[in-house]
């Protein structure tokens, strides 16, 4: 079967395949693919096959003889349209007559065929309506039956008794009857408390999700925040710190040229110093020249006391010069660099 699907296939796809469908070569490939079909036929289609489906199904039977049929006629109506032409082809008179022969052959059991399908279509159809029928029977014969027995039960039946007895079962049931209505309605109440409770959980736990993702926005947002101001912080930081370092290098530098002016300061006072000290040394020696010598005292007196007043003057300038180099010491250096 695998086999004659696989040829089947294989020359389906040469004739697709083929550009000269009608060469030498090609013009056989149609027929094979029939004759390949023919065997897929007598491989699915065997005697045996037949008759169990006659038996298990005949309806499938008869669809089957049906296709038969339509294939056979199809096959009538194409070779109708070939045998006119064959007197005029050059075609052997022996292979005619072969063929001729054959398309009988095929008329004869396509129109066997079609009486077999009529016929088959009769008995189906009659098949049918006794099926029917018998069916329609057989529930009157059940009808029948239970209305025996209803007539037995009741020739057998007190229907007083039977009366008495239903009334009694009923007044026990009814209020079990009451009671389980009751116990119904309870628990059709308690269904809408329970899908009420769900629904209220549900609604709370949505609420709850939203809540959840609200703090979550806001917890990332505060984040955000936090490090965009921390980077803000960050960059206004570095500014004040490049300006304090700068500030701090400035101060140094400020603090080496005090240094500096100190130590010249020093210097200045003790060359000063220096010069008062000889001033003030010239001055008494002059001023016992001045009183043994003989001299203008007026002018020289004037001359001495214009030396005590730049003397003086110069002892002032230096007091108030220590004075602020005092004050300088004493202030506070701040260091930067801790």
């Amino acid at each position: 079967m695998q086999q004659n699907l696989t040829t089947l296939i294989q020359l389906a796809q040469r004739l697709q395949n083929t550009s000269a469908p009608l060469d030498y070569d090609n013009i056989e490939l149609p027929f094979q693919l029939v004759e390949a079909g023919l065997k897929i036929w007598e491989n699915l289609y065997s005697p045996e096959v037949l008759g169990s489906l006659g038996k298990a199904d005949p309806e499938t039977l008869d669809a089957w003889a049906i296709a038969l049929s339509q294939t056979l006629q199809t096959q009538l109506s194409l070779l109708n349209t070939w045998l006119p032409h064959f007197s005029s082809l050059p075609v052997p008179p022996t292979l005619q007559q072969k063929i001729k022969q054959n398309y009988q052959n095929l008329g004869e059991i396509s129109q066997q065929k079609s009486q077999l399908l009529e016929s088959a279509s009769t008995l189906l159809s009659q098949s049918e309506q006794l099926k029917r029928e018998g069916e329609e029977l057989e529930a009157l014969k059940r009808r029948r039956d239970e209305l025996n027995q209803i007539e037995i039960e009741l020739q057998n039946t007190n229907l007083d008794e039977l009366r008495d007895d239903i009334q009694r079962r009923s007044q026990i049931l009814e209020p079990k009857y009451q009671e389980l209505e009751t116990l119904k309605q309870q628990q059709a109440e308690l269904q809408q408390q329970q899908t009420r409770l769900d629904s209220e959980i549900e609604r709370l736990r949505s609420r709850s999700s939203r809540q959840e993702a609200a703090t979550v926005n806001t917890a990332t947002e505060l984040i955000t925040l936090t490090q965009t101001t921390k980077e803000r912080l960050s960059e206004s930081l570095t500014g004040v710190l490049e300006d304090l370092s700068q500030q701090q290098q400035d101060y140094q530098d400020t603090q080496q040229q005090l240094q500096k002016a100190i130590a010249d300061f020093n210097r200045y006072q003790e060359e000063t110093e220096a010069i008062r000290r000889h001033l003030n040394t010239h001055y008494q020696s002059d001023r016992q020249l001045s009183q043994v010598l003989p001299v203008d005292r007026q002018k020289i007196d004037t001359i001495i006391n214009s030396i005590q007043q730049q003397l003086s003057e110069l002892d002032r300038q230096l007091a108030i010069a220590q004075q602020h180099q005092a004050e300088s010491q004493k202030k506070v250096i701040l260091d930067f660099s801790k």
